[in-house]
Order: C-alpha cells, then sequence, then structure tokens
C-alpha cells in the first residue's frame, strides 16, 4: 500500500513552486530594465540609469529573499537573522517598480513630445506595472500559505 504523504510536505512543497513561478515572471521585466539600465548607462551616462540597475538587482534579491522566507515558513523551518532584513526589503520591489512606472513611464508620456517618447514610455509604463503585479502576485502566495499552513499541526 502506499504511504500516505505528509500534509505540511505537500503544502510547502505547492506553495515553493508557486513562489519560484512567481518570481520566474517577475525576473523577466527586471532583467530587461537592467539591460536598459546597462545600455542607458553607456550611452547617456545618466543618474536614472545608475537607478534602473542598481533598482533591476536590489528589486530581484528583496523578491527573491522574501520567495525564500515565505518557502521556509511552509516547510516549518525555525525563524533565520535574515528573515529579518526581508521585512524591510519588502518595501524596494513596489517603490522600485513605481519609480519605473510613473517616473520614467508616465512622466515621459507627459512630457515626450515625439513618438519615440511616447513608445519609451508606454514601454517603461508596461515594465512597472508588470513589476508591480508580480511583486503583488508573490505577497498573495505568502498569505496563501499563511491560511494554508495555519491549520497543520506545527503551522506558521
Amino acid at each position: 500500500m502506499p504511504e500516505t504523504p505528509d500534509a505540511r510536505l505537500v503544502v510547502a512543497t505547492a506553495v515553493q513552486d508557486l513562489v519560484a513561478a512567481r518570481l520566474g515572471r517577475g525576473f523577466v521585466p527586471l532583467a530587461v530594465l537592467f539591460a536598459v539600465g546597462v545600455v542607458e548607462l553607456f550611452v547617456s551616462r545618466g543618474g536614472g540609469a545608475l537607478v534602473l540597475c542598481v533598482g533591476a538587482v536590489g528589486a530581484a534579491c528583496a523578491m527573491l529573499a522574501y520567495g525564500l522566507r515565505t518557502a521556509q515558513r511552509a516547510f516549518a523551518r525555525p525563524p533565520r537573522a535574515w528573515m529579518a532584513w526581508v521585512t524591510v526589503g519588502t518595501l524596494v520591489p513596489p517603490a522600485f517598480a513605481l519609480y519605473v512606472l510613473a517616473w520614467r513611464g508616465l512622466r515621459q508620456l507627459a512630457t515626450g513630445g515625439d513618438a519615440s517618447g511616447f513608445g519609451v514610455g508606454i514601454a517603461f509604463a508596461v515594465m512597472g506595472t508588470w513589476l508591480m503585479r508580480t511583486w503583488m502576485k508573490v505577497v498573495e502566495v505568502e498569505r496563501l500559505a499563511q491560511v494554508m499552513t495555519m491549520d497543520i499541526e506545527g503551522g506558521v
């Protein structure tokens, strides 16, 4: 007779898979924004290019740490010292997404006069929106993990 899997392990594995899927989709706009930042560094050498590069890397690290913390909690692992820093890091992805959406995207749409400025503004607005939606989905997975593991013995 097959062995019955532990409920905690099944739920934790599902949470881990959900977090990985959400993060994988979220790294696409971050990679594009990082690449745009690198190109801008060599072309214009402006401060906005540095913000794109550092912000994309910072948001990726913060999202990865948040996802790892969510998976660790689902597996009922003990809290670690780095998990306290993740709470502070949760401000980075939405702040960077708002910067890209509002400052680089919508501002460009409002001030850009030609078709290329309009296109660049739309591209940044789309990337910022994509990043914000991805971040919200990662946060939703964390809440789902809390609810799913609440009644399991030794739950979060």
